[in-house]
């Protein structure tokens, strides 16, 4: 009997110390954002970008976590416009390639008036129409890219619409927990799941090839 009441205790106990790990777990910085990005376009884009940001914060917010993404998403638009500029000023282009370049560079200057209005809506903290407004970055981006097969500019835009898709996914996700808020309905509990491997983070850079049209060697 003693050995039985001994296995139970040390059942319940481990038990419970497993609960109370779990639930520490869920609330440090790194499984929050993991939470919040696995759901997203790019997933390790996202905790890679927004971590490093809010690990020391006192207090995790999803609307500091969107403003992150939105930022790195601005910064790397400015460094795509500056190559397409870059690109436009070469005189032995042709006539065609200035032309997607002019494209792309009005594109550009509207997603950055997108970012900088989305912005705005968010420090007002109304996800719904921050998410209608952000949405015409992607369109303005697929003008561009649509006009390019080999080009550095379609790698810069690979980036962007990751980026992007992370911050509308984000969007969604608030926008939907706080509607549930409004009705009453039980927020759902954090997605858990393995952390992503440590690596280092990744920063938007302008790159050596990036002036070059055609395969990078």
């Amino acid at each position: 009997m003693a050995f039985s009441f001994i296995i139970k205790t040390l059942f319940l106990f481990v038990s419970f110390s497993g609960l109370v790990l779990h639930a520490h777990a869920v609330r440090t910085p790194q499984a929050r954002v993991w939470s919040l990005c696995k759901p997203t376009t790019n997933p390790f884009m996202c905790f890679t970008t927004i971590l490093p940001h809010v690990i020391t914060l006192p207090k995790f917010n999803v609307y500091k976590a969107l403003e992150i993404e939105i930022d790195a998403t601005r910064v790397l638009v400015g460094n795509t416009t500056i190559l397409i500029n870059t690109l436009l000023a070469n005189p032995a282009n042709s006539k065609d390639l200035n032309d997607s370049l002019s494209i792309c560079s009005d594109q550009f200057d509207s997603m950055m008036d997108a970012i900088n209005e989305t912005i705005t809506v968010i420090a007002q903290r109304n996800a719904a129409e921050a998410r209608f407004k952000f949405s015409a970055v992607l369109s303005y981006l697929s003008a561009c890219t649509d006009e390019f097969t080999n080009s550095p500019i379609v790698k810069e835009g690979k980036d962007v619409y990751d980026l992007g898709g992370n911050c509308l996914d984000i969007m969604k996700a608030i926008e939907d927990r706080e509607s549930r808020r409004r009705r009453g309905a039980p927020v759902p509990s954090p997605v858990l799941g393995p952390l992503p491997v440590a690596t280092p983070i990744l920063t938007p850079v302008l790159t050596p090839c990036q002036n070059q049209i055609g395969p990078c060697n």
